[in-house]
């Protein structure tokens, strides 16, 4: 998909000789990253969906559109009943950006979805999400649902948006509160490169019965799901490039750097206060090969290496960038809703049948 983002012109740079540019040259390169594994997990999840109280859905919030998986929306269909809540993850990385947070609540009242933003990192996030957990446990028993097998979460999203990381903070938050002075060891299996969790996890306790509930609650971790060729573009594996959610070596390091030069001169973040890059403030550019050279260390620093590592403290550190330049539209120039619609359209109805033989050595596979 070719987006162009001319209307966001009137928040672009303060050097008013420079113009960036609104739409994004269309390089060749894989459109997905599926794999066998995940055509396995998404069986899987279908035969323990019906044992599920709530699907948590973890998205990255600098790539709302990039790391939504319109692949959980056809398998939690609206007969299985299950609650789901969508989780933005590293919200440490968009800090007090007021109306984005406002685009969102728009678009996921037009779906009538419920989502929370936290740092799977940070305490108090994850124990806010730990009550809502807790609470939406009580409301059910309230209402005379006792659980023999207890109150059960499944954990979904794409490859390294933070899922076994929230799993082992949810844990530790479990353990500190009746084993305190033992040893803990991570139940989820965590990494920065996307793919570390290959299978579906057991359950995995987080509350224990006490006097205010009989259900103990429990959640499963999943290995994440990409989606699949026919519903990908180019700015949505771009997105998922930089924010780590597909293999390293699958884009090209100088296209995702590109990438993110274009996204950082059509937003415009530093108000001449903070270079985004060297000379952004005072000689902004388009030129990408033009930016690794001022960004090389020294001349021994090839262009690709440059570019590895400018992208990588962007994906691990970088702060206020938006991967998705769709959210950058306006409300009459961008709806939330038509984009959902015809994401659920080009994935039609989901066919396993020896997709696993397909898929393998072929990142390219469409299906």
């Amino acid at each position: 998909m070719h987006i162009n983002v001319r209307g966001t012109r009137k928040i672009i740079s303060n050097v008013s000789s420079f113009t960036p540019r609104y739409e994004f040259p269309k390089y060749s390169m894989p459109l997905t990253d599926f794999k066998g594994h995940q055509v396995k997990a998404l069986k899987t999840f279908e035969k323990l969906l019906p044992q599920m109280n709530m699907i948590i859905e973890l998205r990255d919030i600098r790539a709302p559109l990039s790391t939504r998986n319109v692949v959980f929306d056809r398998i939690a269909r609206k007969e299985h009943d299950v609650m789901k809540l969508v989780v933005y993850t590293r919200k440490d990385l968009m800090p007090g950006n007021k109306p984005y947070i406002g685009k969102l609540k728009n678009w996921h009242e037009e779906l009538g979805e419920k989502f929370i933003l936290l740092d799977c990192r940070n305490k108090t996030d994850v124990r806010n999400l730990l009550k809502i957990l807790e609470w939406q446990n009580y409301e059910l028993e309230t209402n005379g649902g006792y659980l023999p097998m207890g109150y059960r979460a499944l954990i979904t999203g794409m490859p390294n948006v933070g899922k076994s990381t929230l799993i082992n903070s949810l844990r530790t938050i479990f353990h500190n509160q009746g084993n305190m002075g033992r040893k803990f060891k991570k139940v989820a299996k965590t990494g920065a490169e996307a793919g570390v969790t290959r299978a579906t996890s057991e359950v995995i306790r987080v509350t224990s019965r006490n006097t205010e509930s009989r259900n103990e609650i429990y959640l499963i971790d999943t290995p994440g799901i990409g989606v699949p060729g026919r519903v990908s573009d180019h700015n949505r594996m771009l997105g998922l490039a930089l924010c780590g959610s597909v293999k390293n070596n699958l884009v090209d390091p100088i296209f995702q750097a590109d990438y993110l030069l274009y996204l950082m001169n059509l937003q415009n973040l530093n108000d001449g206060r903070t270079e985004l890059y060297p000379g952004s403030t005072n000689s902004p550019t388009n030129d990408i090969y033009d930016v690794l050279r001022r960004l090389q260390v020294n001349k021994s620093q090839n262009e690709k290496s440059t570019a590895i590592e400018w992208t990588n403290k962007w994906r691990l550190h970088g702060k206020g960038i938006i991967f998705d330049p769709e959210v950058l539209l306006n409300n009459d120039e961008f709806s939330y809703k038509n984009y959902v619609n015809d994401q659920l359209e080009k994935l039609g109805d989901l066919s396993y049948e020896g997709l696993s033989n397909k898929l393998k050595g072929n990142p390219n596979q469409v299906f």
